[in-house]
């Protein structure tokens, strides 16, 4: 990318650094159109459209961290390319980042901090999910997959923002090992919940632990544990 071209993304993307706004650049690029230069190392042509919805390629661990306080894009913002490469996501602070592209990047996903937010069905690319502390959201119009192993410690909440039919729902292909924390299912709106009713949030192939607390908005609920995952019984 050309020398200062980072500073384009600097008021769209301003919770990474210049050195990661380049990468942005660079990784949602247009071919040069000549072949002589469109290498890993050469020139393409900048497409501030494409950079302005985030990463294109995770080439490296990607560790970024957002500061609500700040307001705007710190506070949340949505990354809606197709993320692709062999790299890490890891998030910190205490915004909301929303990854809303067909994702295909193997690297894995860690939750240090703020709230991940799955808007599709493979916003996780397909490795694994570690959260640490922080918030992994489930809001993907259909049910949402990862495909490695999910993994949540006592700092940790997975929310399920529960919609009709499948939608925030979530499926885990590898291991779900559950070490406390919170379970915080959201009903959207006008989905009704009723006492006696069952509401699957979780399937999983392989289901270790507990949460700690389970949390459905506006009902009493209980969290049923079985060898396919985890449902919540609302009790009132």
């Amino acid at each position: 990318m050309p020398k200062g071209a980072e500073v384009l993304l600097e008021t769209r993307l301003p919770y990474l650094s210049a050195d990661q706004r380049r990468v942005v650049l660079k990784t949602t690029a247009l071919g040069s159109g000549y072949p002589m230069l469109d290498d890993p190392e050469g020139w393409g042509r900048l497409n501030l459209f494409a950079a302005a919805d985030g990463y294109g390629q995770f080439n490296g661990s990607v560790t970024i961290s957002m500061d609500a306080s700040q307001g705007g894009f710190n506070a949340a913002d949505t990354w809606r390319n197709d993320i692709g490469g062999a790299g890490k996501l890891t998030l910190n602070g205490t915004g909301a980042l929303t990854l809303a592209g067909a994702n295909t990047y193997t690297g894995g996903t860690q939750v240090r901090g703020g709230t991940l937010i799955a808007g599709s069905r493979q916003a996780f690319g397909t490795g694994d999910v570690y959260v640490s502390a922080g918030t992994v959201a489930i809001a993907a119009p259909a049910r949402a997959s990862i495909a490695g192993n999910y993994t949540q410690l006592k700092a940790g909440t997975l929310e399920i923002d529960r919609g009709a039919g499948d939608a925030g729902r979530l499926a885990v292909t590898g291991r779900t090992t559950i070490e406390g924390g919170t379970l915080h299912v959201k009903p959207a709106s006008g989905v009704a919940l009723n006492p006696g009713d069952i509401v699957d949030v979780v399937d999983a192939s392989q289901l270790t632990g507990r949460f700690d607390s389970v949390v459905v908005d506006g009902h009493q609920a209980t969290a049923l544990y079985g060898s396919s995952g985890v449902q919540v019984r609302i009790d009132g």
